[in-house]
């Protein structure tokens, strides 16, 4: 007899350990359809489907709050096809319910329960039902719901993992939204900034014609050509701030294309759209190597042109330019450190610590340079680093460094080149 009772406990604690088991398993299966799937409605799809099998449910589905409505958005089971659209009121009916107490709620038949108003439930032959709320911050953005052609009174386990898959389809749907609206944001903003850039180009283009018309008179006094040609560069000036602006866009957006570029022709094509006054003597020096490969994008190009550009323009007369490339390994990983090095531009310590933020209406810009916040914002997007210090230790007034740091990839062979000497 005592043998014949422990059998039946070890039996009953062995049912027991099966039903946990496969409970886990379901949690596990729930959390990990977020990992899996890419898109909202793929996370909301494999939810439904664990739980559907699991649960053993005859239908199952979603609806999503909009106002002050409740309308099924996804589903299976019996009778799907004809209820997927339905808008229930909230405070009405078996969802209604539950998004108005935002707790769960549990039916015994719903053939005859006045609290069902769906007719797709009553007419599929549901009679079990259980929901739960879809809370975020404590606000419902919709309901969870299952049901049963047969008598299936839920377990506190069940109503645990329907609260679980409840948190990850809320998540979802939240995520979901705010990306869409991100996305419009993002579309309008690049609408706004296309409409400035036309108009802006177009006027200055008028602009330009009627200071050249200008400039065509006959014995124009000095004076007066000097101020027009200082209003056709700052005219200039205007087009190259929308071009940052759009530069910046596209970099917060991480909408830049990356690609294997090699490292020396940015560099070099950096150097040669340089321009500085006729009245500095210049010297930039620089010996390119082959092999050298980045992954980066064409923005790097006015990365580099920016900071000669700049050891150009702030120097306070004659400057000597050596740019430098060597390879340095952080972490174990490979990368490329160039060196912008001057001999002319004085830069005090408490200004490089503030050198790299954004200074809302200072542009840290000449030409066709870019905000220095901005050149640092695409070398952090391209995994890599950029910071300035003295070129003589301790004496800021006897030049700068200018250091930019880029992961290295291996690269075929690629054709020597001649060093750069202008």
């Amino acid at each position: 007899m005592a043998g014949m009772m422990g059998k039946h406990e070890d039996e009953g604690l062995q049912e027991q350990l099966n039903k946990a088991s496969e409970i886990v398993n379901m949690v596990l299966e729930i959390g990990m359809s977020g990992a899996r799937a890419r898109h909202a409605e793929e996370q909301l799809y494999d939810v439904l489907q664990t739980l559907r099998g699991h649960l053993n449910a005859d239908f199952i589905t979603i609806l999503l709050r909009e106002d002050k409505n409740l309308a099924a958005i996804m589903g299976f089971g019996e009778g799907w096809e004809t209820a997927e659209g339905f808008i229930e009121p909230i405070g009405q009916g078996f969802a209604g319910k539950i998004a108005e107490t935002k707790e769960h709620l549990y039916v015994h038949d719903a053939r005859v329960d006045p609290i069902v108003i769906s007719p797709y439930i009553k007419s599929a032959g549901i009679r079990s039902m259980l929901g739960v709320p879809l809370l975020y911050g404590g606000e419902p953005v919709g309901v969870l719901q299952l049901g049963w052609k047969g008598t299936h009174p839920f377990s506190e386990m069940e109503l645990k993992v329907l609260n679980v898959a409840a948190e990850r389809c809320a998540s979802a749907i939240v995520i979901s939204r705010m990306c869409e609206i991100n996305d419009d944001l993002n579309a309008q903003a690049c609408m706004y900034l296309d409409i400035i850039e036309h108009d802006l180009k177009n006027l200055n283009k008028v602009m330009h014609e009627d200071l050249d018309s200008v400039l065509s008179i006959p014995d124009l006094d000095r004076d007066v050509k000097d101020t027009i040609e200082g209003v056709k560069r700052d005219l200039r000036e205007s087009e190259t701030i929308v071009d940052n602006v759009r530069v910046l866009y596209h970099t917060l957006n991480e909408d830049l294309p990356i690609e294997t570029m090699d490292l020396d022709s940015l560099i070099q094509d950096a150097i040669k759209e340089v321009e500085w006054p006729e009245t500095k003597n210049v010297d930039i020096h620089y010996a390119p190597e082959m092999g050298r490969v980045v992954n980066g994008t064409i923005l790097l190009k006015d990365v580099f042109y920016t900071l000669v550009n700049n050891a150009i323009m702030c120097s306070r007369g004659d400057v000597a330019i050596d740019i430098s490339v060597g390879k340095v390994h952080v972490d174990r990983q490979p990368f490329y450190s160039v060196s912008v090095i001057d001999d002319s531009q004085a830069i005090p310590d408490d200004v490089k610590e503030e050198l790299f933020d954004f200074h809302f209406g200072v542009s840290q810009a000449h030409g066709k340079a870019l905000p220095l916040f901005l050149v640092k914002l695409i070398v952090d997007r391209m995994g890599g680093s950029i910071m300035v210090e003295n070129r003589v230790p301790g004496d800021y007034r006897r030049g700068s460094v200018f250091r930019v740091v880029l992961p290295a990839i291996e690269a075929a062979v690629i054709p020597e080149v001649e060093p750069v000497y202008r």
